[in-house]
């Protein structure tokens, strides 16, 4: 049923319930013979009226848009306008009954009568706008909370297909292509090879059950990829960290160092017939983390290097921190090129 169907069933219904009332307590303080055909028509005028403004100012509420308001700010301009709503259908009313449709036998004008209906209509009006300034409360308050769950879904599956995409098949490939010929001619390297190969994917499945983890935690398993491709580059791959001891406790989004230097060996340090060199720098900047991997290269001007990898992790990035958060890959110098990663702390 649509929203707009069930919402003139409930003012229908709740102003056709507040007649009942009313012609209920006149039954019962005044009794039958006093409910005049006059008293009748005048009940109809009053509801029908009801009706029709709290409809007029639930328009106005709505094209003002006080339901996105907060309750501090919302309730004195609620209660200011029905203060002036309840004065507008007792005048409406009074205009109907005595020049519009004029009827007998009911009490002439008096502005003290004037003021206490209005008062009684403010009454009326106080609930009806607390049950629909509640509701709408309500209605909102679980739209954020589908919205915040989409977004968990969101980050989860953003999280998954990076998970999917963390450990190369070709690296995984060629490293135990490489230690099974180690085992023969140098077993403690391939056991040592063996062992980062362990801790990187336990790391790699570990991490999808957390949106971050500590800078110290990531730059680890960074330690042992890095470890392990410069075995399979024939130690062509030199690697050095520069990272200041405040930083290690800041969370970042896991995986997040990993998959740049990965695409620093990737698209640069194998291109490179020398090989190269990669370092890994992380500093607090201006209440921000910024992470910079420098490798030996150049980016290609065909080819920004933006693969599933990185476009999953500026995805991971917005979800977690929005706009604040910026990555970016530039050539830094005429034979380097850097990935800057910056984190807001708060």
């Amino acid at each position: 049923m649509k929203r707009s169907t069930i919402y003139w069933i409930c003012q229908a219904a709740g102003w056709s319930a507040y007649m009942v009332f009313v012609f209920a307590m006149l039954f019962i303080f005044a009794g039958l013979k006093d409910i005049t055909t006059e008293i009748v028509l005048l009940q109809f005028v009053i509801g029908i009226s009801s009706l029709m403004f709290s409809h007029f100012f639930r328009l106005f509420v709505k094209k003002r848009n006080w339901n996105s308001l907060k309750p501090k700010r919302l309730w004195p301009r609620a209660v200011l306008a029905v203060i002036i709503l309840s004065f507008i259908i007792q005048a409406f009313i009074h205009v109907v009954i005595y020049i519009i449709f004029p009827l007998e036998n009911i009490y002439s004008f008096n502005f003290i009568n004037f003021l206490g209906y209005t008062a009684n209509t403010l009454l009326v009006m106080v609930i009806w706008a607390s049950i629909y300034f509640i509701y709408q409360m309500v209605q909102n308050n679980r739209q954020n909370e589908i919205e915040r769950l989409e977004l968990k879904a969101a980050l989860n599956e953003a999280e998954l297909a990076i998970l999917k995409n963390q450990i190369n098949p070709h690296f995984l490939f060629n490293a135990l292509n490489n230690i099974r010929s180690l085992i023969l001619t140098d077993p403690d390297r391939a056991r040592v090879m063996v062992t980062h190969i362990s801790e990187l994917l336990r790391y790699s499945i570990q991490f999808n059950a957390s949106e971050k983890v500590s800078l110290g935690q990531e730059i680890e398993i960074v330690q042992d990829y890095l470890q392990l491709e410069s075995i399979q580059f024939n130690d062509r791959l030199t690697y050095s960290f520069e990272i200041e001891d405040s930083a290690l406790e800041v969370k970042i989004p896991p995986m997040a160092i990993q998959l740049l230097v990965e695409n620093a060996i990737k698209h640069g340090i194998s291109q490179l017939s020398t090989g190269g060199e990669i370092t890994v720098q992380a500093k607090m900047i201006n209440e921000h983390l910024r992470i910079e991997v420098t490798n030996d290269g150049q980016l290609k001007k065909k080819s920004k290097r933006e693969g599933v990898g990185l476009k999953n992790l500026v995805e991971r990035m917005n979800i977690l921190f929005g706009q604040f958060a910026e990555l970016s890959l530039e050539n830094s110098s005429e034979d380097k090129v850097t990935a800057s990663l910056t984190i807001p702390l708060a």
